[in-house]
């Protein structure tokens, strides 16, 4: 791990609480949808290392409609 936080894929405030754990003061940049996602959660996709102990959190809205698999096994899309 070298120090850095690993914590792509967790939502976002777990991800600032283990980056205020290792002393990382980190900056947020959420992408938006093109279209409504309603109900999703913000999901960290990439941490980037700007200066020592200082980071940015790039966010995106989890899509809970898509993906997944039914009861069948069949991916959903």
């Amino acid at each position: 791990m070298g120090g850095f936080p690993d914590i792509t894929g967790f939502t976002l405030d777990e991800a600032i609480k283990r980056c205020k754990k290792l002393g990382f003061e980190v900056d947020i940049f959420i992408t938006r949808p093109d279209k409504e996602v309603s109900g999703g959660k913000l999901r960290v996709v990439r941490f980037k290392v700007v200066s020592e102990k200082k980071g940015v959190l790039t966010v995106v809205f989890e899509n809970t409609k898509k993906g997944g698999k039914s009861k069948d096994g069949i991916q959903n899309n």
